[in-house]
C-alpha cells in the first residue's frame, strides 16, 4: 500500500500533498476526469489513477454522489428533530438506530453527548408530510421518550466538503 494510506479503519490517514490535491478537486468537482485530477495534483495520469484507487480502497473516499436541490424534487421542508431515548442500553440504542436508518425521509441521524440523545435532519414535502412522518414512523421508533422539532427556514451554510 502506498505511503501514508492505511486500510479501512477509524484511524486518521496521513495524506500526501498529491492525495489532498485530488480530494480537494473531487470535493469541488465530483465529475472531474482522471486527466483533470492528474493536472491538479501535478502527476501523471497513471500515477493519479493509482492514487485515486488507493484512496477508494482505504476508505478515505467512501463513495461518489450527487447533490440534488430538495425543492426541485418537491421536498420543500427540512426539519431538525431532537430525540431522547427512555434508556440508553446497548440493546435499545441498536434497535433505535436500525429502525431510524430505514426511514427514507431521515437524511442524517447523529448520536450526541448530553441532551438530546439524537439529532435528525429530515426532508418532507410540507407540514402535512412532517405530520405524516411523525404519525407513521417517528412515533413508532423504539425506545423514544421525547421529541422536539425545529423547521429550517433557510440554510446559511450547507457544505459537503471538508477543510482538507
Amino acid at each position: 500500500m502506498a505511503k501514508g494510506i492505511k486500510n479501512r479503519n477509524n484511524s486518521p490517514v496521513a495524506l500526501e500533498p498529491s492525495d489532498r490535491a485530488i480530494l480537494r478537486e473531487l470535493l469541488r468537482n465530483g465529475r472531474a476526469t482522471n486527466a483533470q485530477l492528474a493536472a491538479v495534483a501535478d502527476m501523471s495520469e497513471s500515477a493519479c489513477f493509482r492514487r485515486l484507487k488507493k484512496l477508494e480502497e482505504s476508505g478515505v473516499i467512501e463513495n461518489y454522489t450527487v447533490r440534488i436541490k430538495p425543492a426541485a424534487v418537491g421536498l420543500n421542508l427540512t426539519a431538525i428533530i431532537s430525540i431522547g431515548l427512555a434508556n440508553q442500553s446497548d440493546d435499545e440504542v441498536v434497535k433505535f438506530e436500525k429502525a431510524v436508518a430505514k426511514i427514507p425521509e431521515v437524511l442524517e441521524c447523529h448520536l450526541l453527548t448530553g441532551t438530546p440523545d439524537y439529532l435528525l435532519r429530515v426532508a418532507v414535502a410540507d407540514l402535512e408530510g412532517l405530520e405524516r412522518l411523525y404519525a407513521t414512523a417517528l412515533r413508532r421508533l423504539p425506545g423514544v421518550s421525547r421529541f422536539s422539532s425545529s423547521l429550517v427556514l433557510r440554510s446559511v451554510v450547507n457544505r459537503n466538503s471538508l477543510p482538507i
